[in-house]
């Protein structure tokens, strides 16, 4: 961790208060948003706890610098000088967390609690964005058309056989269409009842023959297999299709 502080005294003393309360927390000061900089561009740090009033730049310009360049990063602005122009303008800069400065040492168990969950989110997306990439290389690859509908029944990712099964010229033509433009009106009403009780008990369901319409208006028999799954976090319903 980071802490950036024009009092020297007071950045040593947070440091060593943050990792009274939490052994695992080891922390750089600096006394200045260039020193900062230094600090951050040559050490591993998981999070960056500033002061707001510094000579020179002060902490939402060190949290604009920090965003060009660490985007990610949790960036927690430590203030002892509040006001709802300052929260307001680093809530739009891309503040982590906004701590007014208080008295007495319970702020500090706060702060630590702060960084820790902060630093957990991080790295809680990070292990999401990963899974969903080897989703992506996995599925877009797949011989077989796949899309995926959201809760709402409309269609939110399709691979890149579907593109083609379905006639499209490209995944925007079949991404946001609901689930049943893709079927003959006659089977319409038994994919929807399919549909909500996997939704519901989300649980897959059991392969059954459509007549499929493609965006051409074209019929295509084909076997469609659905499961239930989770997309950028959000329930959906995964529709393979087998010709």
């Amino acid at each position: 961790m980071l802490h950036v502080d024009d009092e020297p005294g007071f950045a040593e003393m947070v440091g060593d208060l943050l990792e009274h309360e939490d052994s695992t927390l080891s922390t750089h000061t600096a006394t200045s948003v260039e020193n900062g900089l230094s600090i951050l561009r040559n050490n591993r740090i998981e999070c960056i706890v500033s002061d707001y009033d510094m000579p020179g730049k002060d902490g939402l310009d060190f949290l604009e610098l920090v965003r060009d360049e660490y985007p990610s990063l949790p960036f927690i602005l430590f203030t002892g000088r509040g006001s709802e122009q300052i929260a307001s303008e680093a809530i739009s800069a891309g503040v982590t967390e906004y701590l007014q400065k208080e008295g007495g040492t319970d702020q500090y168990k706060i702060l630590a609690n702060r960084i820790k969950n902060s630093v957990q989110n991080v790295h809680a997306e990070a292990v999401i964005e990963r899974t969903e990439q080897r989703y992506h290389n996995l599925v877009d690859t797949a011989p077989i058309p796949i899309i995926l509908f959201d809760q709402e029944g409309q269609a939110v990712y399709s691979n890149e056989a579907a593109v083609e099964f379905f006639n499209a010229d490209s995944h925007a033509e079949v991404e946001g269409k609901p689930f049943v433009e893709f079927l003959h009106p006659e089977d319409r009403d038994t994919s929807r009842q399919r549909f909500e009780k996997l939704m519901t008990e989300s649980q897959s369901m059991p392969e059954i023959e459509y007549r499929i319409q493609t965006l051409d208006g074209e019929i295509k028999s084909a076997t469609v297999a659905t499961a239930h799954g989770y997309y950028h976090e959000e329930p959906v319903a995964q529709a393979m299709v087998y010709q």
